[in-house]
């Protein structure tokens, strides 16, 4: 089981020791100016605490000096790897989530690019077409349970930046490791700014998304 979080640990990335049921990645979660992922990180803190799940916060390294969702640059750290597999081999099967942050401008290209007028507030990524990392019936069932806490979720589009499909990327890392989808599923959310990532929409929106997953 991962270590608790630290207060030593404060120019490093953050793990929080829970349930392996559930592991929480913010791979782009700085918490300084300019950040990243706005507010990612903590809106992954938020979910971790209200699910008392696992959780590998990046609040620190800018995606340009170290990028926790490239495997190279991931690998590169000494602990990020080796504190994933010790949560995903636990006993159990683990759903890995990765809480990414969409831009404003780039979700309305990918919603009108698929021909989808609802708001969405969160595209979801599991390898689609050809390297699946999670099975369709828990990301249907993920979507349900978004749309029944107020969260609209549309699977990306394929081909896009956003659909975890890239072998460069570690929404793929699982798959190309070895793990069976038995034992460890993994989707990438990308959640929109207005209504969700908002620091005045945090509280809200960490408890709809805790009560989705939980419902799974």
């Amino acid at each position: 089981m991962a270590k608790p979080e630290s207060p030593l640990a404060e120019n490093d990335i953050k793990i929080i020791a829970g349930d392996t049921k559930i592991l929480l990645i913010a791979p782009h979660g700085v918490a300084t100016k300019p950040r990243d992922d706005i507010n990612t990180d903590k809106l992954t803190h938020r979910i971790a605490e209200r699910l008392k799940c696992s959780a590998i916060v990046n609040d620190v390294f800018k995606r340009t000096d170290l990028d926790f969702n490239n495997i190279d640059d991931a690998s590169a750290h000494e602990t990020f790897i080796s504190t994933i597999r010790e949560i995903v081999d636990a006993p159990g099967r683990t759903l890995v989530i990765w809480v990414h942050g969409i831009d404003g401008d780039n979700l309305k290209r990918e919603t009108v690019e698929m021909g989808i007028k609802d708001d969405v507030q969160c595209l979801i990524g599991y390898g689609q077409p050809d390297r699946p990392t999670a099975e369709k019936t828990t990301v249907n069932g993920l979507i349900r349970s978004f749309k029944v806490n107020s969260i609209v979720a549309h699977v990306a589009r394929i081909g896009s930046n956003y659909g975890g499909n890239s072998t460069l990327y570690m929404n793929q890392w699982f798959r190309g490791n070895g793990y069976k989808l038995a034992d460890v599923e993994s989707v990438q959310l990308e959640f929109k700014y207005e209504g969700i990532r908002r620091s005045e929409d945090l509280d809200e929106a960490s408890q709809n998304i805790s009560n989705a997953l939980s419902g799974l």
